[in-house]
């Protein structure tokens, strides 16, 4: 093998890592962006139904409260 092979399978093999890493890379950040975009979403799901639970809860009390109070 003279240099000039050499070099071009060195740049072969630099440039294919290369796109080898950026594949494996964009790949495990969108795996990872989906997960957390989706672990996310049910938190804040379930934030906002706890809290909404919360204050239809709270609101149903109260008003309950007052009609027992004006029926007495």
């Amino acid at each position: 093998m003279d240099i000039k092979e050499e070099i071009d399978d060195s740049v072969n093999e630099s440039v294919w890592n290369l796109v080898d890493g950026s594949v494996r890379s964009s790949v495990r950040n969108s795996v990872w962006y989906s997960v957390f975009d989706s672990v996310r979403d049910s938190v804040n799901n379930l934030i906002r139904d706890s809290v909404y639970d919360s204050v239809r809860v709270s609101v149903r009390n109260t008003v309950d409260i007052t009609i027992e109070e004006y029926e007495y």
